[in-house]
């Protein structure tokens, strides 16, 4: 089952970003080949690049907020210890699962409502509800790792070494991650010279 999870959570945030960036990506060449070399500018790789442009903005968030990614200002967080750390990010989550909950419904209407009204791009006539259908799932994604979140916050409160250790982990800077590790790997090469001449001396 965490297989079959995994890998749909790995087509909604990698893959289908992946395909809307190369299609994108050539689009654009395209567009601007066809504009400046041919001279016969298309009106249609307009639409495409906008369709394309929000599913990658809009799923790949998605994954960035799996990994905790999002450009974040923790000059105030860095400085409070684990059970502030956990109360200010709890109110964050708070703060964006209640806003993605209140909104996922009436989002998820106009969508439904656009399909039923059959309404269609200007140019290439596709279903403007596939086009925007992304927020949905996006309101959705973000609501349901917010509430994870929380509920991790929630046990760090309570005392839990385990989500505490992962807090504490997570709230590391790249330079403190980085130091850690070259600490770790000269303690390793340290112990592998010692072992060789430890076996030299035998």
């Amino acid at each position: 089952m965490n297989k079959i999870v995994g890998f749909i959570r790995d087509c909604v945030e990698k893959y289908i970003p992946l395909v809307a960036f190369v299609v994108l990506f050539v689009i654009f060449v395209f567009q601007v080949f066809m504009r400046y070399v041919v001279k016969n500018p298309q009106t249609w790789t307009a639409e495409v690049e906008q369709s394309c442009f929000l599913w990658l903005v809009l799923l790949g968030a998605c994954y960035a907020q799996h990994l905790k990614a999002h450009v974040t200002f923790t000059l105030v967080y860095d400085s409070l210890g684990v059970k502030g750390k956990a109360i200010t990010a709890m109110l964050g989550n708070l703060l964006i699962s209640f806003c993605c909950l209140i909104t996922l419904m009436p989002s998820a209407k106009y969508i439904i409502g656009q399909m039923e009204r059959a309404q269609l791009t200007s140019v290439l006539k596709w279903e403007k509800a596939y086009v925007f259908a992304p927020y949905v799932v996006f309101l959705a994604i973000i609501a349901i790792y917010a509430l994870l979140d929380i509920y991790e916050e929630i046990m760090v409160l309570t005392g839990s070494q385990k989500y505490i250790d992962k807090m504490l982990a997570e709230s590391k800077s790249e330079a403190e991650a980085a130091i850690e590790e070259s600490l770790a790997q000269e303690q390793l090469d340290l112990n592998h010279i010692d072992y060789g001449e430890g076996r030299k001396q035998k």
